[in-house]
Protein backbone atom coordinates (compact mmCIF):
# COMPACT_ATOMS: atom_id res chain seq x y z
CA UNK A 1 0.00 0.00 0.00
CA UNK A 2 3.02 2.13 0.82
CA UNK A 3 4.45 1.94 -2.75
CA UNK A 4 1.40 2.48 -4.61
CA UNK A 5 0.96 5.73 -2.24
CA UNK A 6 4.56 6.45 -3.04
CA UNK A 7 4.33 5.69 -7.17
CA UNK A 8 1.16 7.42 -7.21
CA UNK A 9 2.98 11.06 -5.71
CA UNK A 10 5.86 10.47 -7.96
CA UNK A 11 3.82 10.05 -10.81
CA UNK A 12 1.64 13.32 -9.88
CA UNK A 13 5.00 15.21 -8.81
CA UNK A 14 6.27 14.57 -12.80
CA UNK A 15 3.39 15.40 -14.42
CA UNK A 16 2.71 18.75 -12.75
CA UNK A 17 6.63 19.16 -13.99
CA UNK A 18 5.34 18.62 -17.54
CA UNK A 19 7.22 21.35 -20.82
CA UNK A 20 5.20 22.52 -22.68
CA UNK A 21 8.63 23.64 -25.00
CA UNK A 22 7.16 27.61 -23.39
CA UNK A 23 10.87 27.95 -21.56
CA UNK A 24 13.06 25.90 -24.19
CA UNK A 25 14.83 27.11 -27.32
CA UNK A 26 12.78 24.81 -29.22
CA UNK A 27 9.50 26.55 -27.96
CA UNK A 28 10.82 29.57 -28.19
CA UNK A 29 12.16 29.32 -31.84
CA UNK A 30 8.52 28.01 -32.60
CA UNK A 31 6.82 31.14 -31.64
CA UNK A 32 8.67 33.70 -33.39
CA UNK A 33 8.18 31.52 -36.25
CA UNK A 34 4.59 31.57 -35.62
CA UNK A 35 5.32 36.30 -35.54
CA UNK A 36 4.93 37.40 -39.17
CA UNK A 37 6.36 40.87 -39.26
CA UNK A 38 4.45 43.96 -40.92
CA UNK A 39 5.03 45.71 -43.90
CA UNK A 40 3.82 48.98 -43.88
CA UNK A 41 4.46 50.46 -47.30
CA UNK A 42 4.64 54.31 -47.91
CA UNK A 43 2.09 56.21 -50.85
CA UNK A 44 4.45 57.46 -53.35
CA UNK A 45 3.49 60.99 -53.35
CA UNK A 46 2.14 61.81 -57.45
CA UNK A 47 2.73 65.49 -58.38
CA UNK A 48 4.76 67.91 -61.01
CA UNK A 49 5.50 70.27 -58.47
CA UNK A 50 8.53 68.85 -56.39
CA UNK A 51 11.98 70.28 -57.74
CA UNK A 52 14.88 67.16 -57.88
CA UNK A 53 17.80 68.01 -55.42
CA UNK A 54 21.29 66.69 -54.71
CA UNK A 55 20.59 63.69 -52.70
CA UNK A 56 22.67 63.16 -49.54
CA UNK A 57 22.19 59.36 -49.68
CA UNK A 58 22.84 56.62 -51.79
CA UNK A 59 20.34 54.22 -53.28
CA UNK A 60 21.74 51.04 -53.18
CA UNK A 61 19.07 48.69 -54.55
CA UNK A 62 15.52 48.36 -55.82
CA UNK A 63 13.27 45.27 -56.05
CA UNK A 64 9.85 44.89 -57.39
CA UNK A 65 7.91 42.04 -55.13
CA UNK A 66 3.75 42.30 -56.12
CA UNK A 67 2.78 45.78 -55.92
CA UNK A 68 5.31 46.88 -53.14
CA UNK A 69 8.93 48.29 -54.28
CA UNK A 70 11.71 47.77 -51.55
CA UNK A 71 14.72 50.87 -51.98
CA UNK A 72 17.62 50.15 -49.94
CA UNK A 73 19.39 53.64 -48.77
CA UNK A 74 22.53 54.20 -47.50
CA UNK A 75 22.94 57.21 -45.71
CA UNK A 76 24.98 59.13 -42.72
CA UNK A 77 23.71 59.45 -39.65
CA UNK A 78 22.67 56.68 -36.61
CA UNK A 79 21.51 59.02 -33.81
CA UNK A 80 18.48 59.60 -34.87
CA UNK A 81 15.11 58.60 -37.24
CA UNK A 82 15.39 59.29 -40.79
CA UNK A 83 12.63 58.29 -43.43
CA UNK A 84 12.29 58.47 -47.16
CA UNK A 85 9.45 60.05 -49.30
CA UNK A 86 9.18 59.06 -53.11
CA UNK A 87 7.82 60.98 -55.39
CA UNK A 88 6.75 60.74 -58.46
CA UNK A 89 5.82 63.47 -61.34
CA UNK A 90 3.22 61.85 -62.77
CA UNK A 91 4.63 61.96 -66.55
CA UNK A 92 5.47 58.72 -68.13
CA UNK A 93 8.97 58.27 -70.30
CA UNK A 94 7.54 57.30 -74.21
CA UNK A 95 8.74 53.55 -73.91
CA UNK A 96 7.55 50.13 -74.11
CA UNK A 97 7.32 49.44 -71.61
CA UNK A 98 6.88 52.59 -70.03
CA UNK A 99 8.81 54.04 -67.31
CA UNK A 100 8.24 56.26 -64.25
CA UNK A 101 11.41 58.55 -63.08
CA UNK A 102 11.20 58.63 -58.91
CA UNK A 103 12.96 61.34 -56.61
CA UNK A 104 13.57 59.86 -53.79
CA UNK A 105 13.28 62.97 -50.55
CA UNK A 106 15.94 62.15 -47.26
CA UNK A 107 13.59 63.04 -44.40
CA UNK A 108 16.14 63.91 -41.37
CA UNK A 109 13.60 66.20 -39.14
CA UNK A 110 16.20 65.99 -35.71
CA UNK A 111 19.01 67.14 -37.78
CA UNK A 112 21.32 63.78 -36.86
CA UNK A 113 24.27 65.10 -37.37
CA UNK A 114 26.12 61.83 -36.58
CA UNK A 115 28.57 60.10 -39.30
CA UNK A 116 28.15 56.52 -39.34
CA UNK A 117 27.04 54.82 -42.56
CA UNK A 118 23.18 53.66 -42.24
CA UNK A 119 22.15 51.14 -44.33
CA UNK A 120 17.86 51.08 -44.19
CA UNK A 121 15.43 50.03 -46.41
CA UNK A 122 11.97 51.51 -47.32
CA UNK A 123 8.48 49.91 -49.16
CA UNK A 124 6.26 51.82 -51.04
CA UNK A 125 3.21 51.03 -52.65
CA UNK A 126 3.35 51.08 -56.44
CA UNK A 127 -0.36 51.12 -57.60
CA UNK A 128 -0.05 55.07 -58.00
CA UNK A 129 2.42 53.70 -61.02
CA UNK A 130 0.11 51.27 -63.26
CA UNK A 131 0.00 53.07 -66.43
CA UNK A 132 -3.30 52.40 -68.75
CA UNK A 133 -3.38 49.88 -70.99
CA UNK A 134 -0.33 48.07 -70.21
CA UNK A 135 1.08 45.69 -67.39
CA UNK A 136 4.34 46.31 -66.91
CA UNK A 137 6.36 50.03 -65.99
CA UNK A 138 9.86 50.46 -65.93
CA UNK A 139 11.05 52.29 -62.64
CA UNK A 140 13.62 54.33 -62.21
CA UNK A 141 15.66 56.62 -59.77
CA UNK A 142 16.43 60.16 -61.26
CA UNK A 143 19.96 60.56 -60.52
CA UNK A 144 20.98 57.18 -61.78
CA UNK A 145 18.80 56.28 -64.49
CA UNK A 146 20.70 52.57 -64.96
CA UNK A 147 19.51 51.36 -61.27
CA UNK A 148 15.75 50.24 -62.62
CA UNK A 149 13.03 47.45 -61.29
CA UNK A 150 10.09 46.10 -63.80
CA UNK A 151 6.80 46.01 -61.68
CA UNK A 152 4.22 43.75 -63.50
CA UNK A 153 0.47 43.94 -62.85
CA UNK A 154 -2.65 42.59 -63.86
CA UNK A 155 -1.42 39.54 -65.57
Amino acid sequence: MKRIFLYTMILAGLASCKNNGGGTAAGQASEKKAEKPIITAKDIIVGADRKPVKPDFQVLDMSVNGDLLKVIFRYSGGCEEHDFDAHFSGGWLKSLPPQAVLDFEHLNPNNDACRSLVKDSVVYNLSALRYPGNDKVIIKWSQDKKLEAVYEYGK
